[in-house]
């Protein structure tokens, strides 16, 4: 505990010392903007801009080299299928909840499995990639890998709270060779809080069901000669569940933001940068892997065993990032990142009954029905439960370099970005089981485990990445040639169970060296000033990671990619066809996923994936010709999945050719209409998901889908004026009870209705 408070207090410290010191600097002359705020202002498209200054253009520079598409103009024009949401989109999925499933809902081609009500632990997937944890898809914030061990142990146990971020940014197809490890489903970059152009102060803070309290404040400033924001973010809630004997299930949460900037006179023919990013997070939850049998669920879907009464997830995250950025004389620009994470994470948690995991407990409950009963509060026999504290920490850092040349050949345009990252990551495992007895609905503890005793282990990670792409412009025609190049070398320290201090008597080490060439190419048509079309194909790759099973393969598809753009007036519409030709799917054997925990890797063969991608907004102001707005907004994807070849595994199951990939839905539907003006706003928000498939080969009577979903939501929102605004956020209007998943063990409910009121402050 100590350590513990020494290590925020020093944090802390820190980030307060280094903004203290630019914010004591003599103000300036008004800065230029260095921020995302800039691109409206500084598009000569835009109706407030006709001339771009040389600030304008070096800002927008150096945010296109940190995002996958930086605008929702760029999403529509890239040569693939991109996403951007930012402004009032996005701050209407934060009134409520601040799930990030909740934001990419908006997103067609996403596959998400929730699984706590309040997206703390998601799990995200595109196009049919296996969603666990988000682990196989390239999770990133401003630009940088943000998983706690990106390659040696990549599951999100550490997701940025959406609450605090400016823009979402989503791609798939051959722009992910920019993006990689994981280039078989997309990307997913989030976009902090940029650096304010003029001083800004704002904040947002509401109240609601459960005693839920979300705050927000942050403020920042630029001169000419650099820029400071800072911003907290804070989040608690008692939860939605009733735990049996009573009890808290719901989370804490703070997060620190601080961004400083240093620059050249912005000017001049050569212009320079440095910024510094620093963040502390801190979130303490009351969660559980443990749901409920079908019976209870349907009784009580809200219900807590008693047997979960100690669970308690403790996640600290530290990050450092320092940017540089130099453009010179229009000839070349380098951005250049050094970043360090630091994440440490302990999940207190029931893991088993009399010596039966709880997973396998609660998929046949009446084959072991004292189990149940000894989960549900009855008396037990001594140490019956065994309670695991899933010790990890993580570091992550690296260095990542992307270069930058613009110049025309004859009638073509070319952007070449060559990018150079350097990446070293490592997970410590050292973990041991508590022994409890169920008396009287209360645990007792029985007995202390030997720390390191269930798992002793430290996994990590050297990689070099590379990759080149051009953005060949001719007329209206636009391809984007790229190639990467993984080299991974994997090692794995195993101490065993019987060597708490690492002495080495037994230590088992495992080496391994994974080297991946990644090819793709987009092409982009403007066929008329309304309608385009784009294709792609590109080479998917997923790494492995340290250890894991003897035969395991690489993960690697193929992926294709048809679509086509229409725009006019307010009304635009993306239609997307894909297809994944997986040559082999790869599986973990891990806790979140309801297997043993051992994390070993089972090949599943080849897989088929394919589907449609379809995004349509309007507004019907057009029609009505009403001074008020009114937005639609509808995306809908079709997903198809299916297994290529029969087989028995510990980990898939029984597999039948014709299986589809669990946790992947066909059928997803999000629709939103709302009316507003300067004054008010009124948002009414749908979604549908498809039952899925949660286990290949139940036994007979097993229940082996989640529900289908259809859930509302609404907002309403008024603007007292320009600086005070009010709003009320009503989630699962119906209250409607469902269940999302069946893993890591048992039904598990999404989130109740719930409501939160609040105020938005800007000035």
């Amino acid at each position: 505990m100590f350590e513990r408070l020494m290590y925020n207090l020093n944090s802390i410290r820190n980030l307060l010392i280094l903004s203290l010191l630019i914010a004591a600097m003599p103000s300036a002359v008004a800065a230029q903007d260095a921020s995302r705020d800039s691109d409206k202002e500084n598009d000569p498209s835009s109706p407030e801009q006709t001339e771009s200054t040389s600030s304008g253009h070096r800002a927008n520079r150096v945010v296109k080299r940190i995002t996958v598409v930086d605008s929702p103009e760029a999403a529509a024009e890239a040569a693939g299928s991109a996403y951007f949401v930012s402004g009032e989109e996005l701050e209407r999925a934060q009134s409520g909840v601040d799930d990030i499933s909740r934001v990419l809902r908006q997103v067609p081609g996403v596959n998400i499995q929730e699984e706590d009500g309040y997206g703390l632990r998601p799990n995200i997937g595109f196009r049919g990639v296996p969603n666990n944890r988000s682990a196989k898809i390239t999770l990133m914030e401003d630009g940088i890998l943000i998983a706690p061990a990106p390659y040696a142990a990549p599951a999100a146990y550490y997701f940025p709270p959406v609450g605090r971020i400016e823009s979402v940014e989503v791609t798939k197809g051959p722009g992910l060779i920019k993006y990689g490890p994981y280039t078989n489903g997309g990307a997913l970059n989030l976009l902090s809080r940029s650096i304010p152009t003029d001083e800004e102060v704002g904040g947002k803070f509401a109240f609601g069901t459960d005693n839920t309290l979300k705050g927000q404040l942050y403020g920042g400033k630029s001169w000419k000669y650099g820029g400071i924001m800072l911003e907290t973010y804070q989040f608690r809630t008692d939860g939605f569940k009733d735990l049996d004997g009573g009890g808290d299930t719901g989370y804490e949460l703070e997060d620190y933001n601080v961004k400083l900037r240093l620059n050249s006179d912005p000017d001049a023919e050569n212009f320079h940068s440095l910024t510094y990013k620093g963040g502390l997070y801190d979130q303490i939850s009351n969660e559980t892997y443990l749901g409920l049998t079908d019976e209870d669920f349907g009784n009580t879907p809200n219900r807590r065993y008693a047997g979960s009464q100690l669970d308690n997830m403790d996640v600290d995250h530290l990050q450092h990032n320092l940017t540089y950025y130099g453009e010179f004389a229009n000839l070349f620009d380098v951005t250049a990142t050094l970043y360090y994470n630091k994440t440490q994470r302990n999940w207190y948690k029931i893991d088993g009954v009399g010596g039966t995991d709880i997973a396998t407990i609660l998929s046949q409950p009446n084959l072991r029905p004292d189990e149940v009963d000894w989960l549900r509060g009855a008396n037990s026999p001594d140490g019956a439960l065994s309670v695991r504290a899933n010790n990890r920490e993580y570091e992550a850092m690296g260095v990542q370099t992307v270069f930058g040349f613009n110049f025309d050949a004859g009638a073509t345009t070319n952007d070449i970005e060559v990018g150079v990252r350097f990446h070293s990551d490592e997970v410590d495992r050292y973990q041991h089981d508590d022994r409890y007895t169920m008396i009287n609905g209360r645990m007792v503890l029985d007995s202390r485990g030997e720390p390191g005793s269930q798992d002793n282990r430290v996994g990590s990670a050297d990689a070099w990445a590379f990759y080149v792409t051009d953005t060949l412009k001719w007329n209206d025609l636009t391809l984007t040639p790229g190639l990467r190049y993984e080299m991974i070398d994997y090692e794995e320290k195993d101490y065993g169970s019987n060597d708490p201090n690492r002495t080495g008597s037994a230590l088992q080490r495992t080496d391994s060296t994974v080297e991946e060439l990644i090819p793709g190419i987009g092409a982009h048509y403007a066929f008329t000033e309304q309608f385009a079309g784009f294709a792609g194909i590109h080479r998917g790759f997923s790494p492995p990671g340290p250890g894991g099973s003897t035969g395991a393969e690489e993960e690697e598809s193929i992926a294709y990619e048809l679509g086509g753009t229409f725009q006019q007036d307010s009304l635009f519409s993306k239609v997307v066809l894909f297809y994944t030709d997986y040559e082999n799917l790869l599986g973990a054997d891990t806790l979140s996923s309801g297997g043993s925990g051992s994390g070993d890797l089972f090949n599943g063969g080849e897989v088929d994936v394919y589907g449609v991608e379809f995004l349509t907004r309007y507004d019907f102001a057009e029609l009505l010709n009403s001074s008020l707005s009114f937005p639609t907004t509808l995306t809908y994807t079709y997903t198809h999945s299916e297994f290529k070849n029969s087989f028995e595994s510990s980990f898939f199951g029984s597999v039948d050719s014709g299986d589809p990939v669990p946790y992947t839905p066909e059928h997803q539907v999000y629709a939103s209409a709302g009316v507003t003006n300067d004054l008010f706003g009124l948002f009414i928000n749908a979604t549908f998901v498809d039952s899925m498939k949660t286990e290949l080969g139940a036994p007979q009577g097993v229940i082996d889908k989640t529900d289908t979903t259809l859930v509302f939501d609404a907002l309403g929102e008024y603007n007292y004026n320009e600086n005070i605004g009010f709003f009320v956020s009503v989630e699962n209007i119906l209250d409607r009870e469902y269940v999302v998943a069946r893993r890591p063990a048992g039904a598990r409910p999404g989130l109740p209705l719930t409501v939160l009121a609040g105020v938005q402050l800007k000035m």
